[in-house]
């Protein structure tokens, strides 16, 4: 059994094959990505939770990405909502690029607005323990962080990292500005060059990812990596974790099991 608390990202695109061993990892919830923004979010991102959430009877939470909302898609958004079918949502600003028509483009706008109409609905939000290592980003996202959470927001899911002690620095100033919301470690486990050239875009990678040649050894790897982090957090008594690991259920139960 697991001595720590985990929650799984999802694609949209999980094969019914991989449901029964979802249902087996038993996470205390799944947040379902939107990635496709082609097509509409109620024929992705909603449906694909209602699904899954029928399905496993998981805690389903939805991402809603701000800049993908127009009014009429905000209103018809809220409709959903009060049918009760999915009762959380992981706030996020999403795609400024594409927000020209977005009526509430930013994470915290959307927050607000949802807790006013909808005061028992569950919001999530992001947030970037990265700050921790500059005074000034630091200050500008605890205040962002104290604005959600007086917005409604009950767990901040953080977005990845690999400096451990930056994260638990990262927890402590929160804690010490009053914020009191669950701040769950966001961990991607790290297991092919494709995620591997993405996460090189936004972080410097640890020296243990430098100059490996093929998947196999990428994968065994970053799975310890992963597993050495969840063990650092744990001992610093931080026990909630949300996995990146996409639709990688094998990798998770790997990772669950390395775990001491």
């Amino acid at each position: 059994m697991a001595t720590f608390n985990y929650s799984l990202e999802l694609l949209q695109s999980i094969p019914d094959s991989k449901i029964m061993a979802l249902k087996k990892l038993t996470p205390e919830f799944i947040s379902i990505a939107y990635t496709n923004h082609t097509r509409s979010f109620f024929e992705t991102t909603f449906s694909t939770a209602a699904s899954f959430k029928k399905m496993t009877n998981i805690k389903t939470v939805i991402h809603l990405p701000a800049s993908s909302f127009t009014q009429k898609e905000l209103y018809k958004l809220l409709t959903e909502l009060k049918k009760d079918v999915i009762d959380s949502a992981l706030v996020l600003s999403g795609n400024q690029k594409i927000a020209k028509n977005a009526v509430l483009p930013s994470a915290l706008g959307l927050a607000q607005f949802l807790h006013n109409e909808l005061p028992h609905f569950k919001i999530l939000c992001s947030c970037h323990p990265e700050t921790a290592a500059s005074n000034v980003t630091l200050e500008r996202e605890i205040s962002l962080m104290k604005a959600k959470e007086a917005a409604g927001c009950k767990i901040f899911i953080s977005q990845i990292f690999f400096d451990t002690q930056l994260f638990i620095q990262f927890v402590h100033h929160c804690r010490n500005a009053g914020i009191k919301a669950q701040i769950r470690a966001g961990i991607m486990v790290i297991t092919n060059k494709t995620q591997l050239a993405f996460v090189k875009k936004i972080l410097q990678l640890p020296s243990s990812f430098k100059q490996i040649s093929n998947n196999t050894e990428l994968k065994k790897i970053g799975i310890q990596f992963a597993v050495n982090q969840v063990n650092q957090l744990k001992n610093e008594g931080l026990i909630d974790f949300h996995f990146f690991t996409i639709n990688d259920l094998e990798t998770v139960q790997i990772l669950i099991d390395g775990v001491l």
